[in-house]
């Protein structure tokens, strides 16, 4: 029997799965995230049609819930900057352009023109988001320095993707309240970007591409 035991393999020692707080953290943000873009496409989606507006309105429910789906697949930063300052201007830039509602519908150029809009928003967001593939994130972080495909050019194209989507909604829908909620949306957009430069800024390597990239959302302009 000692000669039979002796020739047993030793059992395989099975890894048991570690669970942080830090990683609870990033799962429940992901989560929250993803259910607010999900959210924001509800209106749109009661007011799809086989009509100019119903296009508007698709464009507008694709880009945010591939905004909820691309949630789900973010790198853990390496650092990060999470306060009630970061919260703020994140949740204004992100969030109040998902209260707009589809209500007094444009016509005629106005409502062609919103359209274009959307759809380079979502197309300029969309391929920025593919070249920054799981670097995604919201709050200020570092989760590794993008400097390709349109990052090349300006330093925030899914910024000004969303902005741009936002505006052109707007557009096809020019009430008071959409007016109001992207006027409220450029400040938010502003300090948003001046915290995540600033936390940033502390890699070397991201200094230096601020350095070969001098603009934030479109050269030569802004």
């Amino acid at each position: 029997m000692e000669a039979v035991a002796a020739r047993m393999p030793a059992p395989i020692a099975v890894a048991q799965p570690h669970v942080t707080t830090s990683g609870l953290s990033h799962a429940l943000g992901d989560c929250l995230l993803a259910a607010m873009f999900l959210l924001a496409t509800l209106p749109a989606a009661r007011a799809l049609s086989f009509s100019l507006a119903g296009a508007a309105n698709l464009v507008w429910l694709t880009g945010a819930a591939i905004m909820a789906v691309m949630s789900f697949a973010r790198f853990a930063p390496r650092t990060s900057t999470v306060n009630l300052r970061t919260l703020a201007a994140s949740g204004g830039m992100l969030f109040l352009p998902c209260f707009m509602r589809p209500a007094n519908l444009s016509i005629g150029a106005l409502a062609t023109t919103g359209l274009i809009f959307e759809l380079f928003g979502v197309v300029l967001t969309q391929v920025a988001r593919v070249y920054m593939g799981r670097s995604f994130g919201i709050l200020p972080a570092n989760r590794g320095i993008v400097s390709k495909g349109p990052f090349r050019w300006v330093r925030h194209p899914i910024y000004f993707g969303w902005l741009i989507l936002s505006i052109g909604y707007a557009m096809s829908y020019p009430n008071g309240r959409n007016i109001m909620l992207i006027a409220a949306t450029l400040p938010f957009m502003v300090w948003r970007i001046n915290q995540e430069e600033a936390h940033l800024s502390t890699d070397p390597e991201y200094r230096r591409y601020m350095d070969r990239v001098r603009y934030r959302f479109w050269p030569g302009l802004v």
